[in-house]
């Protein structure tokens, strides 16, 4: 393997070359109306409240396999469920009355919303010409905890909406480049006040020099009181609720995930 590492920075992207791979992450502002527009009329539903359709993590292979798998928004928003009992998968006072209201702030695009998960849930694992397969190989996490010089790291928000201010959706990446290889966090979370939380973590490892790229798909779902009886107590018996909007509490408290294992082969 080449030891070569070639940094990537322009005004909006950021990443790295080194063995034959390169890994570029993007940051741009919202979308704006007219982007938004058309990204409801293909989608079929509202897009969220904060729609970075321009961010993406992107990871390209160099060699003569043309590999790549790249993380966005608008390809996870398509996995949205629009089916006709979508929009009762969780259900709240106000999930009618927020979706009426979404449905007026963009007048002009009503003619096509159709039914569709108001918590803007996504089991998106991220978008390849890979062909993934269940394994029994797991990612080795030891290895990951083992100190090494970090090349390129950053973290990016691919979509945010309050739900009418009743909870959070919102999906977000991490990810990490070390000498020995990289690790990708995709997180989809959920949090409805009064009722669940819900965690998708898809994780993606490669190890350079290893002909297989690692992937889990992690889901794990709690009450919203199973999650709040965690919460410290202060004096006098005051909670501080602010750690149910802290993302690294909430799934510190959450139960182990179930976990699908998958290998893509490089060839």
């Amino acid at each position: 393997m080449s030891s070569k590492v070639e940094k990537i920075e322009t005004e909006t992207v950021g990443g790295v070359r080194l063995n034959n791979w390169e890994i570029t992450s993007c940051h741009k502002p919202i979308l704006n109306n007219t982007a938004i527009e058309q990204y409801s009329k293909e989608l079929g539903f509202s897009v969220p409240e904060m729609i970075f359709g321009n961010n993406y993590l992107r990871i390209c292979s160099l060699s003569s396999a043309n590999i790549t798998l790249e993380f966005n928004a608008l390809d996870a928003l398509k996995l949205v469920d629009t089916s006709p009992e979508s929009s009762k998968a969780v259900q709240v006072s106000i999930a009618q009355g927020w979706t009426e209201t979404s449905k007026r702030n963009r007048s002009d695009i009503t003619d096509v919303i159709k039914p569709f998960d108001w918590t803007l849930s996504t089991k998106y694992r991220g978008s390849t010409n890979l062909r993934f397969q269940p394994t029994d190989q797991t990612i080795d996490y030891k290895k990951l905890m083992v100190r090494e010089e970090i090349h390129f790291y950053d973290e990016n928000v691919l979509f945010e909406d309050d739900l009418g201010d009743n909870g959070t959706s919102q999906l977000s990446y991490k990810v990490r480049v070390m000498p020995s290889g990289f690790f990708i966090l995709l997180r989809f979370f959920l949090r409805v006040d009064g009722v669940l939380f819900r965690i998708y973590d898809t994780r993606v490892y490669h190890e350079f020099g290893s002909n297989c790229i690692l992937r889990e798909f992690g889901t794990r779902e709690a009450a919203f009181d199973e999650v709040r009886r965690q919460v410290p107590k202060k004096k006098h018996d005051d909670e501080d609720l602010s750690l149910l909007n802290n993302i690294a509490f909430v799934d510190g408290a959450m139960k182990n995930a179930k976990i699908e294992s998958e290998i893509a082969l490089l060839l």
